[in-house]
């Protein structure tokens, strides 16, 4: 399990949200558990993908311009 800030966990739930809508679309004849469970393994992928571009932003040159 991953541990989570409070203002990581407010973006978490968000991605929770929309994810689930999307697997739900997706995978409508899955049981409600396949459901769940896949949709916070996305949640989780993208949040630590999200925590790894944080990182990298610090950690570039003051300089550095790129994407927000």
């Amino acid at each position: 399990m991953i541990r989570l800030s409070p203002s990581e966990q407010a973006v978490w739930d968000a991605i929770l949200i929309s994810v689930t809508a999307q697997v739900i679309q997706l995978a409508d004849q899955r049981s409600a558990e396949y459901i769940a469970e896949r949709a916070a393994e996305i949640a989780d992928e993208m949040l630590l993908e999200r925590r790894e571009r944080c990182s990298e932003r610090r950690a570039s040159p003051l300089d550095w311009v790129g994407p927000a």
